[in-house]
């Protein structure tokens, strides 16, 4: 057994890509949560195709964590999945919380005529749901005359992240149970006689360290669901020892296609794995494909354009904390055709911002794809002061984002990147700005506010947010009140982007070096493998 404690890591992690000559050897294309977005999806959809056609003659597979779609949109999901069985060309996929957006029978739907394998071992499935049928606990897939076998975990906190009616008929496990399902299915892929075993994780990168560690006899765990950027092996952060002492790796490529990871392992011919390389590679893709565009119009059909989008802006490295233009936009179409003094939406809420050129219906609609429902209530000052501040201090302090940043119209704040908030004013309809006393907010002074049921629930995320007064509701998502307001927009043939401030980070002040001549400073440079 290889110890990863004192495995040489100058042997163990390759400073090249090992060229497949054997039947110990594999190379992995991964991706994961690209959440439908397939404007961006271009540059992954074209390395994938490229990866296939240059490795088919050796042990190779191209595998997805997870979160391929996003929303309740048949048709569009139906699209995406497409794309990864005829031109990705697929082998295995995780399964995400967002596979399950619209619903069980929503998945199956649009997998209708399919045939990609998804993988979960840690769920439990009510009789009548499709999931049984349209999921594998397990799959083996054999190249090379080798056996390869595939295990996959769901969210483990799938009740914070999916709407309840979207789960009906899905139970996921614990983390205990889940250590418990994994082991009884590896353990029936070792009697038959499968000894490299790849875990197809959406459980996010703390929980697959765990895992990694909680388990006995699974070699790679491919993973998903924190966006987490990992590059190169890095013994302690993903390389990491499994119970029975043997060495594991743990990938995951971010989130949206902005990276694809590219995998090369040599196992043993017992199946632990010798030498490792791995690589993320960020997609070449900045403009939207026409190759794609196309492919999606034959799908979907053509979308009418709103308007003409001349400067747009790229989507945040953490959209959950970095404000953005595009969002502001949509935020100010909620307090607009609803009328209402503020308009409110959770930071992680919109999956992408639309490339410049013409702005499409469709275009507007994949920003905001989770199909959530808009509603009218008042909020009090104490109400919502206490949320943003409460949101923000959660949010820039944990490692994630999490739950993400409140972004706003009708409202101004500051925070610093500690997540204190230092400021806020109302702005009237006519740009009037009013100072709030964030440290004696109101409980009487009241203001209609637009947001939707996802921030509106009180065992969600954001639990401030529950409505306290009478609330209309509406049958449709901010992508909506976007379209009829931006159609109406004077500069609609000439539309830019532009970030007001409107949510303001400070930094705050970082301690000085100092000027002593004999201080000693840490070479913290990793050297690399020879």
């Amino acid at each position: 057994m290889l110890n990863v404690n004192s495995v040489n890591f100058q042997n163990f992690i390759s400073s090249t890509k090992p060229k497949i000559q054997n039947k110990n050897k594999l190379s992995i294309y991964y991706y994961n949560d690209t959440h439908g977005n397939s404007d961006q999806m271009a540059g992954i959809v074209e390395a994938a195709k490229d990866f296939k056609k240059h490795k088919k003659d050796s042990a190779h597979f191209v595998l997805s964590s997870g979160d391929n779609v996003s929303g309740a949109d048949e048709k569009k999901n139906s699209y995406i999945f497409d794309l990864m069985q005829n031109i990705m060309q697929v082998d295995v996929s995780a399964t995400g919380n967002h596979e399950l957006d619209g619903g069980a029978d929503s998945f199956e739907k649009a997998l209708k005529g399919k045939n990609i394998p998804f993988v979960v071992t840690n769920a439990e499935f009510d009789d009548d749901s499709p999931m049984g049928e349209i999921t594998k606990k397990s799959v083996i897939k054999e190249q090379n005359g080798i056996k390869y076998g595939f295990i996959g975990a769901m969210p483990i906190d799938i009740e914070k992240c999916t709407k309840e009616k979207a789960r009906e008929g899905v139970k996921v496990m614990d983390f205990d149970d889940t250590i418990e399902a994994l082991q009884e299915e590896i353990n029936k892929l070792k009697q038959q006689g499968v000894n490299r075993i790849i875990l197809l994780s959406h459980t996010g990168n703390e929980t697959e360290k765990e895992l990694a560690k909680n388990l006995d006899g699974v070699d790679i765990i491919m993973g998903g669901h924190s966006h987490t950027v990992i590059d190169g092996l890095k013994q302690g952060e993903n390389l990491l020892t499994s119970k029975s002492n043997e060495p594991v790796i743990i990938t995951q490529a971010g989130e949206n296609g902005k990276y694809y990871g590219l995998l090369d392992v040599e196992f043993d011919d017992n199946g632990v794995v010798k030498k490792a390389n791995n690589t993320l590679v960020k997609s070449p893709q900045s403009e939207k494909s026409p190759v794609l565009e196309y492919i999606k119009e034959q799908n979907l059909g053509k979308s009418p354009t709103v308007a003409i989008l001349t400067k747009s802006v790229n989507m945040p490295k953490n959209r959950r904390i970095e404000p953005n233009a595009w969002t502001n936009l949509v935020a100010d179409s909620m307090k607009s055709e609803l009328d209402c003094d503020i308009a409110i939406i959770n930071s992680a809420n919109i999956r992408k911002i639309p490339k410049a050129g013409n702005l499409t219906q469709r275009d507007i609609t994949e920003t905001a794809p989770m199909k959530n429902k808009l509603l009218k209530t008042k909020v009090t000052q104490k109400q919502i002061v206490e949320a943003i501040k409460t949101a923000a201090k959660e949010s820039m302090t944990s490692d994630g984002g999490e739950p993400g940043l409140l972004q706003v119209s009708g409202l101004t704040y500051k925070i610093n990147d500690k997540g204190d908030l230092l400021e806020m004013n109302f702005v009237d309809k006519n740009g009037n700005k009013t100072p709030i006393d964030i440290n004696n907010p109101s409980d009487s002074i009241t203001y209609t506010a637009a947001y939707d049921d996802f921030v509106a629930r009180k065992d969600g995320e954001y639990p401030l947010m529950a409505p306290k007064f009478d609330t209309e509701h509406f049958d449709f998502d901010k992508d909506t009140t976007a379209i009829n307001y931006i159609s109406k927009l004077k500069n609609k043939e000439n539309l830019e982007l532009i970030d007001d401030k409107r949510i303001e980070i400070l930094k705050t002040s970082q301690p000085q070096l100092s000027n002593n001549n004999n201080q000693k400073f840490l070479d913290l440079t990793v050297p690399k493998a020879s």
